[in-house]
């Protein structure tokens, strides 16, 4: 008699995974058959993002520059509203430089698996990056948003590229070198990219 086919943890559960088992997360990732997965955790993302987004045009704030036609006063309640499809975006490049050059350097990685795994190495950090910000605002207004800023954006991209590295290296089975490499050359491409409109 054949034991029941287990079920795969839940979002919270790999979102957790990611920060705390990662090895372990991206090991059970790299073996899914699509990219769903990895576009639910950056789905999550873009929701907290435009959530506090919104709450900054509500309370009349806006960023001190932007780099698209867009009055100040309405950018944030614009960029809310684009929130999904620009960090799909985002990722999705990160993801096809990421894997493309770790496969140039030998690597053994499924294409949907690494796409997976990398959605949960950029979601899960920025989340964290993302509710801290709004924990801040509503706790103590924009002051204490930008003073919270100062310390969780930093942290949180510097574990992007950690973990990003980290899901290449146990997907694709490369060396160390090659997988921060990959990670750092996709991380760059889709942050230049998305300077033109994050904020």
């Amino acid at each position: 008699m054949s034991s029941p086919p287990t079920s795969s943890p839940g979002l919270a559960a790999s979102l957790l995974g990611a920060l705390f088992t990662p090895r372990r997360t991206f090991a059970r990732l790299a073996l899914e058959d699509s990219a769903k997965p990895g576009a639910s955790a950056i789905a999550l993302l873009a929701l907290f993002w435009s959530v506090l987004l919104v709450w900054l045009w509500m309370q009349g704030h806006a960023p001190p520059f932007v780099l698209l036609p867009i009055p100040l006063e309405h950018y944030y309640l614009a960029q809310a509203l684009v929130m999904l499809p620009v960090l799909t975006g985002l990722w999705w490049v990160h993801a096809e430089l990421s894997h493309r050059l770790a496969t140039r350097a030998g690597g053994e990685g499924r294409e949907p698996g690494v796409r997976a795994a990398l959605g949960f190495a950029y979601a899960a950090p920025m989340l964290a990056h993302v509710l801290a910000e709004l924990a801040a605002t509503l706790a103590g207004g924009v002051d204490a948003l930008r003073l919270t800023a100062r310390i969780s954006l930093p942290a949180a991209s510097l574990a992007v590229w950690v973990l990003s590295s980290l899901a290449l290296r146990v997907a694709h089975r490369t060396s160390w070198p090659a997988s921060v490499g990959a990670a750092f050359a996709g991380l760059l491409v889709q942050a230049l990219l998305g300077a033109l409109v994050l904020r």
